[in-house]
This record gives structure tokens, C-alpha cells and sequence, in this order.
């Protein structure tokens, strides 16, 4: 490709230049590419222009206002390469390669908020399946279709990087529709500024990465970026109007020409409904008003949340095509979500164990009020969590607050303690939670709480939902006071570990209702 076709509002009298390829990694850098130096967590990406040019880099791009000395280019490479400097490169970079790697699938929908984001863009792919259109998601949960995962490795951002996110766009069938999730770090750091959405849609804002984003009002302005920037300008946005700030969406989708569909859980006036529910032992039962038509859906997934997620994704279908009807028919054959509210073990004196990715105040109110109905009568709600380290510390005794009010039962454990003292996050937790009981180490806080659960008690591990892995300490040095933090992940499955502790009490309870039956009878 031509650099005038990449650049071309950039000196054009370089135009001739071919670009061979574009990237933000200076070991993949191959003769006649294009560099763009990032600012990286650990520092500023400028300090790789050199071995870019070494390697072959032809342009290397850099922040306006870089120093020539910072960038460390010999004077012989000051004569070969080309050096621009913008005001954005995060925001330039996704865009170089978009054009690069031309192409997107025939829809494209995005979904931000705090809490729902993967639930929903995985029932958008579902309703969209079952209307008869080839369909993926893309998001915490890697790459899938309805009934398959289509990636091995497991994520590691909510919101892929730039590059990886076109390569996945470009890769699927002409035909293709995509609904991916939009993190507020993606939207800030302009991870998709290469992509133009046909419908966004907005589930709601509730304290969380408050260690990235300072304030409520910095990380709503992060959500906003994807109505005011990402979606086209005669897009269709879905938004949830029982959230306060849904009025500055709706207000700006409107003054740029754009369509809104509203939605609501709470009983507020909008196009989507939900006028009643109910917990079934496979679900719930919706009653739901859309577009003025009232509809009964059996839905397959448990929770409240679960239900304004549902009316959130028949939005993103009608607004891309998909009639009314089918879209309330498809709700009723939906996957469950990995993680979500899961189901991972059922004892038999009928207590039951879910797993939910809950890691927010807000997710975690949600869950543990969602699962109260399923408790029977005499029977207690448990709760197993804990607070990740290395972010938002804020929230630590926000949820330990609400575990202690909701829950009946509360144990706090480690969650991804990354290079915090476990044992600190731990007691941030517990100061706020009054009855709560310090578990200790996840694994055996798991088979602790499976142990503990009389008849018709439910607990809920919250945390970690479909994570495999545990992140942790690792120390390059050993554990010398000079040695060096960083992370490291260990395989560790909630799922796993609870579907093993339900099976080793099942063996055990027999031995143990036999010996307790020879001492009766002996007495």
C-alpha cells in the first residue's frame, strides 16, 4: 500500500513511499513498515524507535511534541526514516490498520457499561444465529458463534488491541455479523477508532476502574466516546433508560442524526419492557412489552440483570433487521453465558452452587439479589468472593457492605491478588462486612463453602465467572527484599474446583450417614 493511501493528509511529498506493514511492536517490524510508538503502562513507547528503524521501519510515529533525542534515531537513520508526529497515535494507529486491513463484517454492533457487557453481546449473537444470519461475538470471552468457541487462548483485554481486533473483523465471512464488547479502557485508549458501528448500545455505569479513570464522570465520558465517535451517524443506539445518565446518550445520538431504542427493567416508559418476571427452576418467565406488542418469554438464564440484558439485545436485533416475533422467539432458546450466573454443581439434599463474574459493587448487588428468590424457605443464601489486586481499592468495602447485608453467609477469599498482599485486600473486605468470615485461600475457601451448604441453600462464587487461571505474585529475584514483582497466572478453575468438592462430599456423606447410623444403633 501506498503511503499516500495510508497517510494522506500526511506529507505528500513522501507518497511514493509503499508501507509493507503497520505496527505498534518493534519486534514485529519487518523492512518498509510503519511504527507507531505508543505510550505503554510501563512507559512511553518512543524509546523503541530505534530498534524499529534498526529492524526496517521506514515511518515511525510519535507523539507531537517529542524531542528528536527521544526518539534516538542516528543521524544516518534521520536521513532514511520518516518521523511524523501527531496528537493521537492510539487513535491514528487503529485507523492505519483499518486501512491496511481493509474490510468489517456486514453488521457491526458494539455494547458498553459496567456490568452485562458479555451476557449481552452473546444473546445479540444468539438472536441473531437463530434469525438465520451467521453471527459472533468477540469480548472477555474470546471469539465464539452459538455453540462454539472459536479461540483457544484466553483473552486478555474485554476490548482486543487494535490490530488484533481488525484481523478478527476481517477474518470472518463477508456475511457476517459481529457484536463485540466496548471496554471504557478500549474506548479512552482509542482501540477502536479503526471501526465505524451500526448500533451501539449502553447497559449501564456503576463504580468500577475508578484506579484508571479518577471519577464517575471520566469514565462515563470513556462509555460516551463509543455514541459520539464510533457509531455512524445515522446508527441506531440501544440504551438503557433507568440509568441516570442514559439522557446525555440519548441527547447526542439525536443532535448527530442518529436513531434510539430505549429500554427498560425498572418499569420506566420505553420501547422495550419488562412488565413482570419470575424464577423458574430453568430460568425465568418474562413478561415484556416491545414496541407496544406484549410477549411471554421462558428464558433459559436466571437473574434480573440477566432480563435487562435480554431486552438490550432484542433491541440490537430489531434495530439490525430482525422482525419482533423472532426476536422474542429466539429469546427463549438462548445459551447460558460462561460464567454468568452459572449453574456449576447441584448437592443432593438440593443445595446448589452457581459461579458469576461479578467483580463491581453494583454486578455483585445484582447477582446475590437475583439468586434470593431460588432459596428456599428456612434455607440460606451464601456468598464466596474476594477483590482483585493492583485495581479499584475504592470498591473493596463497598462489597463487602452490600455481601453483608444481602447474603445470610459470607466468606471473603482471594480473587486475582496480582503482586498485593492477599491477605491486606482480604481485611479492606472484612472491615466493612460485620459476620463475614476471613476463608483465606481460594481453593480451600471452595471446598470450605460446598461443605457448609445444608438442604436448599445456594451459594454463589463470585469473582472470577469463567476465568481458568489465578494471576499472582511472581518474584524475578525470589523473595529477597530487592527482588521484583510481577505476575504470573496459575491454572485455577471456580468451576472446576466446586464441581471436585461436590463430588468428594457425595462420597463421603454415605460413609459418613453409616457410621452415624452405628452409633445409634449401637446406643
Amino acid at each position: 500500500m501506498r503511503l499516500s493511501e495510508l497517510l494522506p493528509n500526511h506529507l505528500p511529498s513522501h507518497a511514493g513511499l509503499i508501507v509493507f506493514g503497520v505496527t505498534d511492536d518493534s519486534r514485529e517490524v519487518r523492512f518498509g513498515f510503519v511504527f507507531c510508538a505508543l505510550a505503554l503502562a510501563g512507559g512511553n513507547g518512543v524509546k523503541y524507535c530505534a530498534q524499529a528503524a534498526a529492524r526496517g521501519a521506514q515511518v515511525v510515529i510519535v507523539a507531537e511534541g517529542t524531542r528528536d533525542e527521544e526518539i534516538g534515531l542516528s543521524e544516518f537513520e534521520q536521513t532514511k526514516v520518516l518521523v511524523i508526529r501527531v496528537a493521537n497515535v492510539r487513535s491514528l494507529y487503529a485507523q492505519l490498520v483499518a486501512r491496511f486491513h481493509p474490510g468489517r463484517p456486514a453488521v457491526l454492533a458494539a455494547v458498553t457499561g459496567t456490568n452485562g457487557k458479555s451476557s449481552t453481546v452473546s444473546f445479540i449473537r444468539d438472536l441473531w444465529t437463530h434469525a438465520g444470519h451467521t453471527a459472533y461475538s468477540l469480548g472477555t470471552l474470546g471469539l465464539r458463534s452459538t455453540g462454539a468457541l472459536h479461540t483457544q487462548v484466553e483473552s486478555t483485554f474485554t476490548t482486543f488491541d487494535a490490530k488484533s481486533t481488525q484481523l478478527i473483523a476481517v477474518s470472518l465471512p463477508p456475511d457476517a455479523r459481529l457484536a463485540l464488547e466496548a471496554s471504557s479502557h478500549g474506548l479512552a485508549q482509542g482501540r477502536l477508532d479503526g471501526l465505524e458501528f451500526d448500533v451501539a448500545a449502553f447497559t449501564n455505569l456503576t463504580q468500577d476502574h475508578l484506579d484508571y479513570h479518577q471519577t464517575m464522570d471520566a469514565y462515563f465520558a470513556a462509555k460516551l466516546l463509543l455514541f459520539t465517535e464510533r457509531l455512524r451517524a445515522d446508527g441506531v443506539a440501544v440504551v438503557n433508560v433507568d440509568d441516570v445518565r442514559s439522557s446525555v446518550i440519548l441527547r447526542e445520538v439525536r443532535a448527530r442524526g442518529g436513531r434510539v431504542v430505549t429500554y427498560s427493567g425498572a418499569g420506566a416508559s420505553a420501547d422495550l419492557r419488562l412488565l413482570w418476571r419470575s424464577a423458574t427452576e430453568r430460568g425465568q418467565t418474562l413478561l415484556v412489552s416491545l414496541f407496544g406488542e406484549r410477549h411471554e418469554i421462558h428464558a433459559p438464564v436466571a437473574g434480573a440483570f440477566q432480563a435487562e440484558n435480554i431486552l438490550a439485545a432484542i433491541g440490537v436485533a430489531v434495530a439490525t433487521g430482525v422482525d419482533v416475533r423472532t426476536a422474542a422467539r429466539g429469546a427463549a432458546r438462548l445459551e447460558s453465558v460462561p460464567g454468568r450466573l452459572e449453574q456449576a454443581a447441584v448437592l443432593a439434599n438440593g443445595s446448589a452452587v452457581y459461579v458469576d463474574f461479578a467483580h463491581s459493587p453494583d454486578a455483585l448487588r445484582n447477582v446475590l439479589l437475583s439468586l434470593r428468590p431460588h432459596v428456599r424457605q428456612g434455607s440460606r443464601l451464601h456468598v464466596l468472593f474476594g477483590c482483585g489486586g493492583e485495581r479499584d481499592t475504592k470498591k473493596r468495602p463497598i462489597m463487602g457492605r452490600i455481601a453483608a447485608e444481602l447474603a445470610d453467609v459470607v466468606l471473603v477469599t482471594d480473587d486475582n491478588p496480582r503482586t498485593e498482599s492477599a491477605d491486606e485486600i482480604r481485611r479492606q473486605i472484612l472491615a466493612a462486612a460485620p459476620g463475614a468470615r476471613d476463608a483465606g485461600d481460594r481453593e480451600v475457601a471452595i471446598r470450605a463453602a460446598v461443605a457448609g451448604l445444608a438442604a436448599g441453600d445456594v451459594l454463589v462464587v463470585a469473582g472470577k465467572g469463567h476465568e481458568d487461571y489465578q494471576i499472582v505474585a511472581d518474584y524475578v529475584g525470589g523473595e529477597a527484599a530487592d527482588a521484583r514483582p510481577r505476575t504470573r497466572k496459575i491454572p485455577f478453575s471456580d468451576k472446576q474446583f466446586i464441581r471436585d468438592a461436590a463430588m468428594q462430599l457425595e462420597r463421603v456423606r454415605p460413609v459418613l450417614a453409616a457410621a452415624t447410623a452405628q452409633v445409634l444403633t449401637a446406643a
